[in-house]
C-alpha cells in the first residue's frame, strides 16, 4: 500500500492528489456532482452486466386482483405456480383498497408525501402476507428489503420470492409532477424498478383489464385495446386513464436493460402463461418505436 509520499502526479487518473491537507484519488467523480447531466453523461457505462436476466418480474396488482377475494387469486395462484415449472419468478404485490385506505387518513392527517411512501410498503406486506399462505406449499418465500440481494439464492433454489411493490423511497419520496400530493412513485413503478435492477427478462403488470385502452373501457363501452404501443407515445396521448403508474412510461424510456413491459389481464386464463411465452395478449409497452 503506498504512502502519501509515493503519490504520482496530479492529472493522471488513478493517481493520488494532494495540496489542501487531505489526499484525494484523482477520478472523473472527483469534486463532481452526481446529479448533474455532464457527470451523469461521463459515467455511463457502454455495457452493464444484468444481475438475473432470466427472472419475470410479476406484478399483481392490489385492487384489481388481490381486493376481489378468491375468485381471482386462487387461479392465478395457480397459474404462477404452473409457470414455475418453466420459468424463474419474482411476484411483487400491491397493496389495493388497503392501501387507498391508508393513504385517505395520512392524507386527512395533513402528512406530507416523504410520509406517504413510508407507509404505503407496511400496508402491502399484508397482502404479501396472504399470498404466502396460499403458496407456502408451493415453495414461495417472503422477500423483505434488506434480503433482496438474496433473490439468486432463492431463485436458483426453485422458489417464488414474493415482495411488496411499492419502491424503498420513503422520506425521500420526490414531490409529485402534477403538484398533488399522492406519490409519483406507486406500486406499479416499484416493481418496474425491481425489473430493470435485475436486468430481467419481462417485467408484467397483472390487473383486471385486457390491456391499455385508447380511453377509460369503464366509462366508455367503445374504447380500443392497444396491442402494442411506445412509451413516448403513450405518454404523448395523455390519456385520461391508465392502468399503471405514468412514472413507469417516463422511466422505460431510459431502461438501461427492459426493452417492453405487458399489461395483461390476470381474470383471464392462460394470460399469463401466454405472456412469458412472448405470444400476443394484453398491451405491449415498448422502450422504442418498432418499425
Amino acid at each position: 500500500m503506498s504512502s502519501p509520499s509515493d503519490a504520482q502526479p496530479a492529472g493522471r487518473r488513478g493517481a493520488l492528489v494532494q495540496g489542501d491537507g487531505r489526499t484525494h484519488l484523482d477520478t472523473e467523480l472527483m469534486g463532481a456532482s452526481l446529479i448533474r447531466a455532464d457527470t451523469v453523461a461521463a459515467s455511463a457505462a457502454p455495457h452493464e452486466v444484468p444481475m438475473l436476466p432470466t427472472v419475470n418480474v410479476i406484478g399483481v396488482g392490489g385492487r384489481s386482483i388481490m381486493d376481489r377475494g378468491r375468485g381471482a387469486v386462487l387461479p392465478l395462484v395457480d397459474a404462477i405456480v404452473a409457470a414455475r415449472q418453466e420459468h424463474e419468478l419474482l411476484v411483487a404485490v400491491s397493496g389495493g383498497a388497503r392501501l387507498r385506505h391508508v393513504f385517505h387518513i395520512a392524507l386527512d392527517l395533513g402528512l406530507p408525501v416523504g410520509a406517504l411512501a413510508q407507509v404505503a410498503g407496511p400496508s402491502e406486506e399484508q397482502n404479501v402476507v396472504m399470498l404466502q399462505q396460499l403458496m407456502g406449499r408451493h415453495r414461495s418465500v417472503i422477500l423483505k428489503r434488506d434480503d433482496f440481494a438474496d433473490v439468486p439464492l432463492y431463485v436458483a433454489s426453485g422458489r417464488i420470492p414474493l415482495t411488496i411493490s411499492v419502491p424503498p423511497y420513503h422520506y425521500w419520496e420526490p414531490p409529485p409532477r402534477d403538484g398533488g400530493r399522492l406519490p409519483d412513485s406507486g406500486s406499479d413503478f416499484g416493481v418496474f424498478l425491481s425489473a430493470e435492477a435485475l436486468g430481467a427478462r419481462t417485467c408484467i403488470f397483472i390487473k383486471d383489464v385486457d390491456g391499455v385502452y385508447d380511453d377509460d373501457p369503464a366509462q366508455n363501452p367503445d374504447a380500443t385495446l392497444i396491442p402494442e404501443i411506445s412509451a413516448a407515445a403513450l405518454e404523448a396521448r395523455a390519456l385520461p386513464s391508465l392502468p399503471i403508474d405514468r412514472a413507469v412510461l417516463r422511466a422505460l424510456q431510459s431502461a438501461r436493460f427492459l426493452r417492453e413491459v405487458k399489461v395483461i389481464n390476470g381474470l383471464r386464463p392462460g394470460s399469463l402463461a401466454a405472456a412469458l411465452a412472448g405470444a400476443p395478449t394484453g398491451t405491449t409497452i415498448t422502450r422504442e418505436e418498432r418499425a
